[in-house]
């Protein structure tokens, strides 16, 4: 028998022909419980995920899952998951897992007739092989997601890269400006970064999969001097501490990725948070002990915070609120 994932699964299995399409993933649960699902998906190494609300009282999540042996099984972990959310306190809603076999062509087709370009202050996200405008003034980032999660459209994203247009110039040291992205996927905040002015970015992923895409949208976007993307959890061992750590994962994690955090982050630095759902807002804000709160951001659901090591020039005084 060999583990995965907490399922036993007999050897003789991994010697069988592998179901030879991919297929198209979509869990129907509630509001309460999509940031659960997602990190069910997370779990299970799966870290390009669509979400959409066709309904105020349901959320659908849709992913694709290659060719593998071993697929029944994990989609038989994720339903039997999926149907236990309530006996940890949490709505599943229609809790539906539906699976269609779709060709590897059509999920590229499905991907990109689904993304466009997208403007986020003077950040143009520009999907590769769309035709790229001049845009005077404005930073072009040209994404291929891939199998990666992170093209600029999900509200998670998005936050980061509003908070890093606020933050990052004003993180203007003597020194030249070090960035720890977590969790980076496409590449999209690491990119942001280096158009942004940081001298040195780490890019850091679980998934050897997003770390081959990550590495592709570096190139492509000429910051491959500046942007270096490696396979791991966590800030890794940066020769360097970070004057900005983003993390755009979900709020169990980043819970635990502040203790690191707070060990590593250089004083004044900023620590940048997302992917975190209305409701685990007060679990993040309860575990920023040794930090301080600069401000919340929302959008729709999905929020984001900000956190400093210690006063950076300009900020208000310490001890009110964060600003949301």
């Amino acid at each position: 028998m060999i583990d995965l994932g907490g399922v036993s699964v007999p050897r003789r299995l991994l010697r069988r022909p592998a179901h030879r399409t991919w297929v198209e993933v979509r869990v129907v649960t509630s509001p309460g419980g999509a940031e659960a699902v997602g990190a069910m998906l997370w779990e299970l190494g799966i870290t390009g995920v669509v979400e959409d609300r066709p309904t105020p009282s349901a959320v659908t999540l849709r992913c694709f899952l290659p060719p593998s042996r071993v697929r029944p099984i994990t989609l038989r972990r994720l339903r039997e998951r999926v149907r236990g959310l309530g006996e940890v306190g949490l709505d599943p809603g229609p809790g539906s897992v539906t699976v269609r076999p779709i060709a590897a062509r059509g999920w590229v087709r499905a991907w990109r007739a689904a993304l466009r370009p997208i403007r986020i202050g003077r950040l143009m996200i520009q999907p590769t092989w769309l035709r790229a405008p001049k845009h005077p003034g404005r930073i072009l980032i040209r994404i291929d997601p891939g199998m990666a999660f992170g093209t600029g459209a999900h509200a998670s994203t998005r936050l980061c890269l509003r908070a890093l247009l606020k933050y990052l110039p004003r993180q203007r040291p003597k020194t030249p400006l070090s960035v720890i992205d977590v969790g980076t996927g496409s590449g999209i905040l690491a990119i942001a970064a280096a158009r942004l002015g940081a001298a040195r970015v780490w890019a850091r992923d679980v998934d050897p999969v997003a770390v081959a895409v990550a590495r592709e949208n570096v190139r492509v976007n000429a910051v491959d001097r500046v942007v270096r993307v490696t396979r791991g959890g966590g800030l890794g061992r940066a020769p360097f501490a970070p004057q900005v750590v983003v993390a755009n994962i979900v709020a169990e994690t980043i819970v635990l990725l502040l203790e690191e955090v707070r060990g590593r982050l250089a004083p004044g630095g900023i620590f940048i948070g997302s992917g975190i759902i209305a409701d685990r807002l007060p679990d993040v804000l309860a575990a920023v002990a040794g930090l301080e709160p600069l401000e919340v951001l929302a959008d729709g659901e999905w929020r984001g915070v900000v956190f400093t090591a210690g006063p950076t020039p300009g900020d208000p005084p310490a001890g009110s609120s964060p600003k949301t």
